[in-house]
């Protein structure tokens, strides 16, 4: 079974200054023939700010033949409040998620294979949809099938014992909490987005891989966090019991950091 992983696509109506990126991705994706496709979060530009934004994004992903799933970045849906402020996770930006684009956690049974999509930004914000989470995956869980694990947040940047990494993980506690439930399962892949790196790590038996950017990347605002800053996607190929995963760069691609675009697109 072959699955496509993209991740922080960004996409936006008003601000296009990587639609070049998105087109060449756009592209490729119509253009292979996968099983499934999986998007880790950061489908638009700012949907926590602007409703026009996620209805772009909804268009979008109806141009795709395969099924795609998608859970929510932290500029879909928002963040906790002492990241953003403004933009915190709540109801209403959680109901425009599940209403335009749908469940922001979810599972699917595909080849043999459990797959899992988290909300890693209800993590540590309190709200009811946070204990609700934990509680649905406590059940999602309980499967002699191997596990796949999708979220935007990475849990950890070293090891899983780390201390708070502030805008780029799961904070500590949480993490404790969703590690201590997947250590009961048979889970072989986490698969994130949000860093707009790439990387693989097996720990424990997982393999971590961080999902690339299909928008831009960071420059000298994001401190070094290892990876490799390359726009891309990422090839899952799902056995019986193993994966394979493996970095691809589409044709067109420009690594075009946000700094000198910054401001204008989140002031």
């Amino acid at each position: 079974m072959r699955v496509i992983q993209i991740s922080d696509t960004h996409l936006s109506e008003k601000h296009q200054f990587f639609r070049g990126n998105n087109d060449a991705i756009t592209q490729w994706l119509i253009d292979q023939q996968a099983d499934l496709i999986v998007h880790t979060g950061d489908l638009a530009m700012d949907a926590a700010g602007t409703m026009e934004d996620i209805q772009w994004a909804l268009d979008w992903l109806g141009q795709f033949a395969p099924e795609v799933v998608v859970v929510p970045g932290n500029h879909d849906v928002g963040d906790r409040l002492d990241i953003k402020p403004t933009q915190p996770v709540n109801d209403e930006r959680l109901a425009q998620w599940r209403e335009t684009i749908g469940p922001d956690y979810w599972s699917l049974d595909r080849g043999g294979w459990r797959f899992i999509g988290l909300n890693a930004m209800l993590f540590d914000t309190g709200h009811a949809s946070e204990e609700e989470q934990f509680e649905w995956l406590q059940r999602a869980i309980a499967t002699h099938d191997p596990i796949a694990v999708f979220m935007h947040k990475p849990l950890f940047i070293e090891h899983r014992d780390e201390g708070p990494r502030g805008y780029w993980t799961v904070t500590p506690e949480p993490r404790k909490r969703l590690l201590a439930l997947l250590d009961q399962a048979n889970v072989k892949l986490i698969g994130s987005g949000h860093l707009h790196i790439h990387r693989e790590a097996v720990m424990d038996g997982i393999n971590h891989v961080w999902g690339p950017a299909a928008s831009f990347v960071c420059g000298d605002s994001q401190e070094d966090l290892g990876g490799n800053r390359l726009l891309g996607v990422i090839e899952h190929s799902f056995g019986d019991k193993s994966v394979q995963s493996r970095f691809i760069r589409p044709e067109g691609l420009e690594d075009l950091t946000i700094e000198p675009v910054q401001h204008h697109i989140y002031p």
